[in-house]
C-alpha cells in the first residue's frame, strides 16, 4: 500500500508541477527562465511580478489561514491532525502555485508535500498515518533521490518518538520515495538534468587533495555564516508581521522581484532551470555578479517565504550555494574544484537551515549529482559542528 500511495501522489505531483511549468515557460520563454535573455524589458518583467503579487495580496488578505504550510509544518499536521490548525488549503496551494509561476525566488517542496498530503487524506481519509507518509515521500520523487522520502520523514518521526522501531520510521517513506521516483521518471526533472554532463573531477596528488580540504573547510564557514543570515534575517522579518500590518507586502514583494529579474536575472524563480547553464558556462559571470546575486537572492528568499510568497528552500538554497561556490572558484581557481566549493557550501548551508544531517547528506549528494562529494562532506562535518557546539555553549537553538 505504501508503494501504491507513493506512486499515486507522485504522479498526481507530478501531473501539477507539468502544468505549472508550462505555464511559467509561456509566460516568460526557456531563455529568461534559464537567465540566457538579459534583454527582458523592466515593464514587463515589473507588470507580471507585480501583478503576481497583487493577486497575492488578495488572496491572503483573509489572514494566516491563506498561506501555504512549509514541508515542517505539512509533516506536523500529518503526526498530530487533531492539533493541526485550520487552513484554507484551495487558497493555499493557488498562492504558491501563482507564486512558482510569477517568479518567486522559492522551492516546489512546499507545495509538492502538501498536495501530495491532501491526496492521501482525500483518498485514506486519515485512517492510516504511514500510508499519509509514504504519499509526502513519493513527492521528493522529483529530486531524483529515492530514499529522501525515507530520510526526511523517519529523522523527523525520530526526533518526535524514540519508541519507534527502525523500520516503523523509515520504511513506509522509503517504499513511497522509491515508487514517487518510479512514477516522476522521464519527465524533465531539476536534480539530475542540470548536472549530468559535467565532467567529473577527482584529486589526483596531495596538492589537490589538500586544496579540496582547504576549499571544504573555507566553504563551510562561509555556508555557515550565509545559514545564519537567513535564520536571522527570517526571525526578524517573522517578528514584524508584515502581513498583519500591511496586506499590500506581496505587491512590493513582486515588484521587488520584477526589479531583480532585469537586473539580477539570478535573483528570481526557484534556480533549477538557471543551474545548468551557470555551471556549465553557458551563461558566464563576473565573480562579484554571482556573489552580490546569490547575498541578493538570499535575502529575497526570507521576504517572499514571509510575505505571501510560500514556498520551498531546497532549490533556492542550491542555487545560492553553487554561485557563490563559483564566485570563489572564480577568484581563487588554485585551491580546490569547482565541485568541492559547491559542495562544501551546500552541505554547510543546509546544515543550518534544515534538521538533520543524513537528510542534507542524500539531497546535497542527488542535487550534486556526486560532484564535490568530498566538499560537501567537509562543509557538513564542520557545520555540523559548529551548530552543535553553539548549543553545546548556551547560545540560543539555531530553529529550522
Amino acid at each position: 500500500m505504501a508503494l501504491l500511495t507513493g506512486a499515486l501522489s507522485g504522479a498526481g505531483v507530478a501531473v501539477v508541477m507539468g502544468w505549472i511549468g508550462g505555464l511559467s515557460q509561456l509566460l516568460w520563454g526557456d531563455p529568461v527562465l534559464e537567465r540566457l535573455d538579459r534583454g527582458l524589458p523592466l515593464g514587463w518583467s515589473l507588470l507580471i511580478c507585480g501583478g503576481g503579487g497583487s493577486i497575492l495580496s488578495l488572496l491572503h488578505r483573509p489572514g494566516p489561514a491563506t498561506l501555504l504550510p512549509e514541508l515542517r509544518d505539512t509533516l506536523s499536521d500529518l503526526r498530530d491532525p487533531d492539533q493541526a490548525p485550520k487552513r484554507d488549503e484551495a487558497r493555499g496551494l493557488l498562492g504558491a502555485a501563482l507564486a512558482q509561476i510569477g517568479g518567486g525566488c522559492i522551492g516546489p517542496e512546499a507545495l509538492m508535500s502538501r498536495m501530495a498530503a491532501l491526496i492521501s487524506q482525500r483518498v485514506w481519509r486519515g485512517r492510516d498515518k504511514r500510508l499519509q507518509e509514504a504519499t509526502v515521500s513519493g513527492s521528493f520523487g522529483l529530486f531524483g533521490a529515492p530514499l529522501l522520502g525515507g530520510a526526511v520523514i523517519g529523522e523527523v518521526s525520530h526526533k518526535e518518538s524514540s519508541r519507534q522501531t527502525f523500520l516503523d520510521r523509515w520504511l513506509p517513506g522509503s517504499l513511497g520515495g522509491v515508487a514517487g521516483f518510479a512514477a516522476f521518471h522521464g519527465m524533465r526533472t531539476a536534480s539530475g538534468g542540470s548536472l549530468q554532463r559535467l565532467p567529473h573531477i577527482w584529486p589526483s596528488n596531495l596538492g589537490e587533495d589538500l586544496g579540496t580540504l582547504g576549499a571544504g573547510l573555507l566553504g563551510g564557514v562561509i555556508g555557515c555564516g550565509l545559514g545564519w543570515l537567513l535564520l536571522q534575517w527570517r526571525g526578524w522579518l517573522e517578528q514584524r508581521q508584515l502581513l498583519a500590518q500591511w496586506p499590500w507586502w506581496p505587491l512590493m514583494t513582486g515588484l521587488l522581484l520584477g526589479a531583480c529579474m532585469h537586473w539580477l536575472p539570478l535573483v528570481p524563480f526557484a534556480g533549477e532551470d538557471q543551474m545548468r547553464p551557470m555551471l556549465e558556462g553557458e551563461n558566464s559571470s563576473e565573480a562579484w555578479f554571482l556573489l552580490l546575486s546569490a547575498i541578493v537572492k538570499l535575502l529575497m528568499l526570507g521576504l517572499c517565504l514571509e510575505t505571501g510568497w510560500r514556498g520551498g528552500v531546497f532549490f533556492p538554497l542550491f542555487l545560492v550555494a553553487c554561485a557563490i561556490g563559483m564566485g570563489l572558484h572564480q577568484l581563487l581557481p588554485d585551491l580546490g574544484s569547482l565541485g568541492s566549493w559547491c559542495g562544501a557550501l551546500t552541505g554547510a548551508l543546509y546544515r543550518c537551515v534544515l534538521p538533520a544531517p543524513l537528510t542534507v547528506l542524500v539531497l546535497g549528494i542527488a542535487l550534486l549529482q556526486g560532484h564535490g562529494t568530498a566538499g560537501l562532506l567537509v562543509g557538513l562535518g564542520l557545520a555540523h559542528m559548529i551548530r552543535c557546539r553553539a548549543e553545546l555553549d548556551g547560545g540560543p537553538p539555531l530553529h529550522p
